[in-house]
């Protein structure tokens, strides 16, 4: 009875491994779908249009985007659609001009405070170049009308804040990633930080990520 009960066993896991190994995962192609795609901003042969991210607002219509010109580099851009990506008008202008001087991977994000005020934060790596002070940042309290630079975070880094996710006690939980001396190289280890005041204020960072052998990043 053993045998034959682990005779069955063995062809259980068998054929459970083989049935992992046949499901494949389903692949959706876009690429195509040119209907669906819409330009903001083109790249040239000499321009790299990079690292775009997007913010959608509550009303589930309004989206703003902004991104870096070339790999890491300059921000500056930022652009807002009202008809959910559908069309976009570009905001670069109306922006403080010191954005300009911030470097690699401008991140949005929206924040509310305890009181329920309302912040939206545009985090970058570094100011004036990619050894300045860490996280600089612009920031709009009326909903992106108007916005104002604010000062560094001090937080040496190779990209700012890959997520900022809001925690059950109305805190938010900012994520980012560095080397030694906040460089691009190894070893890299990914730390956490922590603002109770929609954005204004930050926690001491620490390490939450750290693998020998490895390089966490964004």
């Amino acid at each position: 009875m053993k045998i034959r009960l682990a005779a069955f066993t063995a062809g259980l896991l068998l054929t459970s491994a083989a049935l992992i190994a046949e499901d494949k995962l389903p692949v959706v192609d876009l690429s195509g779908d040119t209907d669906r795609q819409v330009v903001i901003a083109a790249g040239t042969k000499e321009t790299y249009q990079g690292h775009p991210t997007t913010l959608l607002m509550p009303d589930g219509k309004t989206m703003y985007c902004v991104w870096c010109i070339n790999h890491g580099g300059a921000a500056g851009p930022m652009a807002k659609s009202v008809d959910g990506g559908r069309t976009w008008t570009r905001l670069d202008d109306q922006l403080p001009p010191g954005f300009k001087t911030h470097q690699n991977c401008p991140s949005i994000y929206r924040m509310v405070d305890a009181a329920g005020q309302e912040r939206l934060w545009v985090f970058s790596a570094a100011q004036g170049s990619r050894s300045g002070p860490g996280m600089p940042s612009i920031m709009s309290d009326d909903g992106g009308q108007s916005w104002k630079e604010m000062p560094p975070l001090g937080y040496r880094c190779v990209m700012t804040f890959s997520s900022v996710v809001r925690l059950k006690d109305g805190r938010y939980l900012g994520l980012y990633h560095k080397g030694p001396d906040g460089a691009d190289r190894s070893p890299l280890e990914v730390l956490q930080t922590i603002t109770a005041d929609g954005g204004l204020t930050w926690s001491e960072p620490h390490v939450v990520a750290s693998v020998e052998g490895k390089d966490p990043c964004e």
